[in-house]
C-alpha cells in the first residue's frame, strides 16, 4: 500500500513538473501579448492624444504599467520605472534584452521618432510572440509527457 502511494506521488510530482514547465511557456506568450497591447496603447496615445509618457503609462492597465506605478521613482523617470518593471516581470533572457532596448528608447525623441521606435519594437515583439507560441505548441505537451513518464520511470525503477 505504501509502495502504491509512493508511486502515485512520484508520478504526480513528475506531472506537476511538466505542467509547471508548460505554464512558464504559456506565461511568456501572455506577457508578450500584454507587451504588444502596451505598444499599441503608447502608439495611439502619442499619435492622437499627445499626452506625456508618464500619463500614458499610468493610464494603461497592463502588468508592466501596474508594476511601474509601484516604483518610487516613477514620477521622475517613467521609462526607467517601466524598464525596471519589465526586468522584474519577464523571465526569458531574450525578452529581457529586447525590453531593455524598448524602454531605453522611450521618451528620447520627438513624436515621429517615438512612433518609429514603437513600430520597430511592435514588429520585434510580434516575432518573439510567434516564437513563444511555437515553443508552447511544441514543448508544452512534450514537457507534460516527459514529466509524467519520468515519474512513471522512477516508479518502475523503485
Amino acid at each position: 500500500m505504501i509502495k502504491l502511494a509512493g508511486s502515485l506521488l512520484l508520478m504526480t510530482s513528475g506531472l506537476l513538473w511538466g505542467l509547471g514547465r508548460s505554464w512558464e511557456l504559456l506565461r511568456r506568450e501572455r506577457l508578450l501579448t500584454e507587451w504588444q497591447q502596451l505598444i499599441e496603447h503608447l502608439k495611439t496615445g502619442i499619435s492622437y492624444c499627445q499626452r506625456p509618457l508618464g500619463e500614458l503609462i499610468g493610464g494603461e492597465d497592463s502588468p508592466f504599467c501596474r508594476e511601474a506605478l509601484k516604483d518610487p521613482a516613477f514620477h521622475r523617470d517613467p521609462p526607467g520605472a517601466l524598464g525596471r518593471a519589465g526586468q522584474r516581470i519577464l523571465s526569458h533572457p531574450g525578452d529581457k534584452a529586447l525590453y531593455k532596448g524598448f524602454t531605453e528608447g522611450l521618451g528620447k525623441s520627438d513624436a515621429p521618432g517615438q512612433l518609429r521606435h514603437l513600430e520597430l519594437y511592435a514588429a520585434l515583439v510580434a516575432e518573439a510572440r510567434r516564437d513563444a507560441r511555437e515553443q508552447r505548441d511544441k514543448r508544452g505537451r512534450l514537457d507534460i509527457c516527459l514529466g509524467l513518464f519520468g515519474g512513471l520511470t522512477v516508479c518502475l525503477l523503485l
